[in-house]
């Protein structure tokens, strides 16, 4: 799966995520510090990839992506990445999902 981790997320959940085989970009990578999330969408939608974050308040009600995996800062790192495995397994496609991983855990 490509993901594109915010600039929020712990460097714990983007490895964890790596080391299991997901294709993970950070967003410092594609934009500079501090990029919109309308921005961050936009990257994540140009690039194909699911946004992942722990902005809730900002990406709960988006349209128009590839997919956004909203996370619980507190979550284990591999129970970040064992949920993001049951979600892809849910879902033909992430196209226009948004899903709070906390409610997967």
């Amino acid at each position: 799966m490509r993901l594109l981790a915010d600039e929020n997320c712990r460097p714990a959940h983007v490895s964890a995520l790596g080391s299991a085989g997901h294709d993970v970009k950070r967003v410092g990578a594609l934009l500079e510090k501090g990029a919109s999330d309308g921005a961050v969408l936009a990257a994540g939608r140009d690039t194909g990839r699911i946004v992942v974050t722990y902005d809730r308040k900002d990406f709960a009600g988006v349209t128009d992506h590839v997919g956004v995996f909203i996370a619980d800062e507190g979550m284990a790192p591999r129970d970040v990445r064992r949920t993001v495995e049951r979600v892809d397994r849910a879902y033909p496609s992430l196209d226009d999902v948004v899903e709070f991983l906390a409610d997967w855990h």
